[in-house]
């Protein structure tokens, strides 16, 4: 029997939304408000409360609140445009950040990088690292994880990780989280000894296959990079500093060939020019090595390139083309010509 209060109830199911009611925002998920606000906005729209109301569906208050979120909590560059009567980003937002990881949460991304190791060259690690990766750029600040795929020919042994590990680098996110300075002794690849350093850490990330700290050094003025697996004794200050006004891992990192930073060096550039052919031409097309590389065909299969990228300094190409054997040819400049030279002419004289 239908009664009269089931039937007021079924036509209030099916009595269309008014402007007011479609306005509450009820059915529009909070994080969903902010990512269709943030699109907008990184159109270059110049979007008010009003319009974008009109546009995703809800309150103007409801916006307002989005927008004091935004900028409040996530911390994003948020700025009202007075002449243009719109907001805007006042500097380039690459990564959004989603996520408020904790420092459990970023120990288990360490962790986690770390188990994958006997997947590496295998699907499933492609598709783990990219999603790790999305994980990890909700804090951009803070770490960085930057997993380079590998064909399938390849395979790296797996490796544990040591508790003194995880703990450095628990250790070392504090101090990044909480502009803390630290001291650590650090051997540097080509001293005999360690040396003491105290520094103001900015970012730690994985970078090809291993986890660095960039931080500057106030004794030489300067960023400076530190494998994790080279330091020692960290001990965390009581100094707090103010982080570096514009710093971003990736331009600190974007002059060199991968973690080797060419700072103060920017304004002298090398144009590289590589032959690739065989399966080293195939793998060195399919990946982005970096941020200016370009790839030619010199065959229009594809089993011949020439690769071509701007580079701060020459070290680590030289051990990069070197990797390549004779599948491999520098074509410029002659500095790097030179430089795969000695070192060639310096294996064939330890083999005798």
């Amino acid at each position: 029997m239908t009664t009269a209060a089931s039937r007021r109830r079924a036509a209030a199911r099916n009595k269309p939304l008014d402007d007011t009611s479609r306005r509450t925002g009820a059915s529009r998920p909070a994080m969903w408000r902010v990512m269709e606000i943030h699109k907008i906005i990184r159109a270059g729209r110049f979007p008010n409360c009003t319009t974008l109301a009109a546009e995703i569906e809800v309150s103007s208050k409801t916006v307002q609140r989005d927008i004091s979120f935004m900028r409040d909590q996530l911390g994003l560059p948020l700025e009202y445009h007075v002449t243009k009567h719109g907001y805007h980003y006042t500097q380039e937002v690459h990564e959004f950040p989603m996520l408020q990881l904790s420092r459990n949460d970023l120990v288990a991304l360490f962790l986690a990088r770390h188990a994958l190791d006997p997947l590496r060259g295998t699907r499933l690690e492609r598709m783990l690292s990219e999603s790790f990766s999305k994980i990890a750029e909700a804090c951009p600040g803070e770490v960085s994880i930057a997993w380079h795929e590998l064909d399938e020919a390849f395979s790296v042994k797996a490796s544990g990780v040591l508790a003194a590990d995880v703990a450095l680098f628990g250790d070392l996110l504090d101090s990044v989280r909480g502009c803390v300075e630290v001291s650590f002794d650090y051997r540097k690849l080509t001293a005999d000894q360690p040396e003491r350093r105290t520094v103001r850490p900015h970012h730690v990330g994985q970078i090809e296959h291993g986890w660095y700290l960039i931080a500057f050094d106030p004794a030489r003025g300067a960023m400076r990079t530190f494998a994790l697996q080279r330091i020692s004794n960290l001990e965390m200050g009581r100094a707090k500093f103010e982080r570096e006004a514009g710093f971003d891992a990736r331009i600190h990192l974007g002059g060199g060939f991968g973690v080797w930073s060419y700072e103060g060096t920017e304004e002298r550039k090398h144009e590289v020019h590589v032959r690739f052919e065989g399966y080293a031409a195939r793998v060195v097309a399919e990946r982005q090595w970096h941020p200016t590389q370009a790839i030619r065909k010199l065959q229009p299969d594809g089993s011949v390139i020439e690769f071509q990228a701007d580079l701060s300094g020459l070290e680590e190409i030289t051990r990069w083309v070197l990797s390549w054997g004779s599948r491999a040819k520098v074509l410029g400049p002659p500095e790097l010509e030179e430089r795969v030279r000695t070192e060639l002419a310096g294996m064939c004289g330890a083999c005798q």
